[in-house]
């Protein structure tokens, strides 16, 4: 019976490697198991579309424990080649928005850009950088941008883990401003043009696209 026991251990443990290594190398095979409707492929050369907010007012959320108050700045429509991806854990900032996304669009998507820009994230912020001086640097800073990432569903949340450095997504919400515990305030950006501290948007994803599947 020991021996029945530990041998469905190991079988489970292996289905269990086997499975996380098919989602880590293969996404888009656990992604076509998540419920979704069929869409257009995203078009990375598209312009972001933001339209002010005016309809409705703030909402309360709660991520593990902390409470927080979301206020709609604008309505945020963004097709974009993930350039970076980087998973936050700590503190509230990491409850509500687990993942920062460097979005490039435009230009940037082709070469020459496509190569000669490197984009590097650390704590909480996005830096590019180019040795190729022919290229039109105001450009970059208006056609990329480090947006923070609030899933606003547990299915959009599964799907944002999934996407990787190198995918093309439409991503679908709101830019917000959010007030939380301890006084904490994080405001968005509601410019392109920006940078430095203030420049990144801060963003309630309710839907996603990848491929021709979209997700919500």
């Amino acid at each position: 019976m020991e021996g029945r026991g530990w041998k469905l251990l190991k079988t489970a443990a292996s289905v269990v490697f086997l499975w996380l290594l098919v989602d880590r190398a293969f996404p888009s095979i656990p992604l076509s198991f998540i419920s979704h409707e069929g869409a257009p492929l995203p078009d990375p050369q598209a312009e972001p579309e933001q339209r002010s907010e005016r309809e409705r007012g703030p909402w309360t959320e709660k991520r593990r424990g902390d409470l927080f108050t979301i206020t709609p700045r604008a309505t945020y429509d963004v097709t974009a080649l993930v350039a970076n991806k980087e998973r936050y854990w700590q503190g509230p900032t990491g409850a509500l928005a687990p993942w920062d996304f460097v979005l490039t669009w435009g230009e940037l998507t082709r070469e020459p850009y496509l190569s000669k820009v490197s984009y590097v994230q650390t704590g909480r912020f996005y830096n590019w950088s180019t040795s190729d001086e022919s290229l039109d640097l105001a450009y970059i800073v208006s056609h990329s941008a480090n947006t923070h990432l609030i899933p606003a569903t547990s299915r959009v949340a599964s799907v944002l883990r999934r996407i990787h450095r190198g995918d093309v997504v439409r991503l679908e919400g709101d830019l917000v401003d959010v007030a939380g515990p301890g006084g904490m305030t994080w405001k968005t950006s509601l410019s392109r043009a920006d940078s430095g501290e203030g420049g990144c948007e801060l963003m309630v994803v309710r839907a996603v696209t990848i491929g021709a599947r979209r997700f919500r």
